[in-house]
């Protein structure tokens, strides 16, 4: 999802939501160079086919954008949220790939 400020760009209350465009291509790459597999990007807010996926359409009934981004293996969320570094991600998605 891109980022975005609810509150206003600067707001004390709360943080921005989603991600940069340079955050998402860091981790699209650095997740294809170090796996060497194909990597797709799906802006929740622009498509609807992550509706398709149970455990991501549940992740965000739960915890709202606050779980993006959401990485999924085969249908399976590998991990979600921001507290992941790219590593961990990585990490994460190894221990899902079949």
């Amino acid at each position: 999802m891109q980022q975005e400020f609810p509150c206003g760009p600067g707001a004390g209350c709360c943080g921005p939501v989603g991600q940069s465009e340079e955050e998402v291509l860091n981790l699209k790459e650095s997740i294809e160079k170090n796996l060497n597999i194909p990597v797709e990007i799906i802006d929740i807010k622009k498509t609807k086919t992550w509706r398709q996926q149970p455990e991501i359409l549940k992740m965000l009934q739960s915890f709202g954008f606050g779980a993006i981004p959401i990485i999924s293996v085969d249908d399976k969320v590998a991990c979600a949220g921001q507290n992941y570094t790219i590593n961990e991600i990585i990490s994460e998605i190894k221990k899902n790939i079949n």
